[in-house]
């Protein structure tokens, strides 16, 4: 995990260092979260162009291999999520499902074609992302979904085909969530707190203008740390833009560049 003591320092350091506290917490924290985001997002092109270096046996093997580096980060971020009931935030009808909030990315369902939990009963379901294709599949002799078989459209929702069947408590989505925060002290130091994003916190300011940081409140970013210079590029850029600061706005651009 990257400190966000460190990061909210470094910031402070390069926006104004005669100016002591001129970058506020509240204003850090405003653009602490998105960057994060940022990075998060810039992983899965990474991890893209890491594929490309592959298919042409450019990628180097073992611990140099950059696909593994990118996969191994992003594990991570894997998690699962079960429909159990209707009362689920995630249930709409029987074969129709929101997306879990944290969700970035799915990467696969599965479905428990006889509800008795037993490995070879689970089938993997077929994605499909546009719903052009969804009629011609549910209408073809060769291609329409069974039950161990299914299908599911991807899109605002989840919708799982065919639509005759009930779903609840058997579907498991598995999936990319978004990056959160971990605690920075206290009992529960570096576990996950899916409940908030990454911030600075203070308890008052001392007399030489620097905030007196509360480190119980603090959350540090989930991110790994060999992302932590990525972060403060960007945390960079968006200040300096919207503090008009080229000079600044031209370190985060320069950084990006550079990594």
């Amino acid at each position: 995990m990257i400190s966000v003591i460190e990061v909210y320092n470094t910031i402070r350091d390069l926006c104004n260092k005669d100016q002591k506290g001129f970058v506020s917490p509240r204003i850090f924290n405003e653009f602490a979260e998105v960057a994060q985001q940022n990075v998060f997002n810039e992983m899965f092109k990474e991890l893209s162009g890491a594929k490309q270096l592959r298919a042409r046996g450019l990628d180097p093997s073992g611990s140099d291999s950059v696909y593994r580096s990118v996969k191994d980060d992003l594990s991570n971020f894997v998690t699962q999520a079960q429909v159990t009931s209707e009362s689920s935030p995630l249930f709409v009808n029987s074969n129709t499902f929101n997306r879990p909030n944290d969700m970035h990315k799915l990467i696969s369902l599965r479905y428990d074609v006889d509800g008795d939990e037993n490995a070879a009963s689970w089938a993997e379901v077929e994605l499909v992302y546009d719903s052009e294709k969804i009629p011609h599949i549910l209408n073809s002799n060769l291609s329409a979904p069974t039950a161990a078989y299914p299908v599911a459209l991807i899109s605002s929702v989840i919708q799982v085909f065919p639509n005759d069947e009930t779903y609840t408590g058997a579907l498991v989505m598995t999936y990319y969530r978004n990056p959160a925060s971990k605690y920075a002290q206290g009992v529960n130091i570096g576990d996950v707190d899916v409940t908030s994003g990454p911030r600075f916190a203070t308890s008052g300011v001392e007399a030489d203008g620097f905030f007196v940081t509360e480190i119980s409140q603090c959350r540090n970013f989930e991110l790994p740390e060999q992302y932590k210079s990525e972060v403060i590029s960007e945390i960079a850029k968006m200040i300096g833009i919207r503090l008009r600061d080229t000079v600044l706005s031209g370190y985060g651009n320069n950084e990006t560049a550079a990594n």
